[in-house]
């Protein structure tokens, strides 16, 4: 009787075992999936960023390449057809340009004719400032990217881990030699906690 007592305790053990790895190793895969759609929801956003900005610097460069025709048209007008500073905004003749010019370089010019059009702060700032600040803010959806893809890839470490503590347990259960099975149970049962512990260190996402 007290064996067969013995034998029950340890097949319910192993039992339970089974189940609570099992479950484990099910959340893990899971929540692997879970992270590895939020990466790629992270990827996702990351390249529309990028290409909103490439689309800016593209236009960027089109306005700066049209400016800098104007703003040497004026510098002409200015040093060698005598016009006076003042009269240069409205001049018909140079009238063409973005709203970035005549808004932000135009008192570049005022206090220096002889400035280049790269060397007007203001003006540059306004023109690529835009396309600066939209490739910056897709580094937060990159390291989201790769953080989020560095715990998909924990995880799905786990899930293997948690595989061959399931494979030990499935083991002991056509075993009869007690030693045997009690030392698969235990290097099972290390396995398992081993992988909990890393489980409980990466955030949980619940939808």
């Amino acid at each position: 009787m007290k064996a067969f007592l013995e034998r029950l305790s340890r097949d319910l053990l192993i039992v339970v075992m089974l189940g609570v790895v099992s479950t484990t190793a099910a959340w893990a895969a899971v929540q692997s999936s879970l992270h590895d759609g939020r990466a790629n929801d992270a990827r996702s956003e990351y390249a529309l960023i990028l290409a909103d900005a490439n689309n800016m610097f593209v236009t960027a460069e089109v306005k700066y390449r049209d400016d800098l025709t104007v703003w040497k048209d004026k510098q002409v007008r200015h040093f060698i057809d005598g016009v006076a500073v003042d009269d240069l905004y409205d001049d018909l003749r140079t009238k063409n340009g973005s709203y970035e010019l005549y808004n932000d370089a135009w008192s570049c010019f005022v206090e220096d004719p002889m400035m280049q059009l790269a060397e007007c702060v203001p003006y540059m700032t306004a023109l690529y400032g835009p396309y600066d600040e939209t490739w910056a803010s897709g580094d937060e959806y990159w390291e989201m990217s790769n953080t989020e893809s560095g715990y998909s890839n924990t995880l799905q470490m786990l899930t293997a881990l948690f595989a061959v503590s399931l494979f030990l347990l499935g083991v002991t259960a056509v075993m009869k030699v007690q030693n045997l099975v009690a030392y698969l149970v235990i290097f099972s049962t290390v396995i398992w906690s081993v992988g909990v512990f890393i489980l409980f260190s990466i955030p949980a996402v619940l939808s």
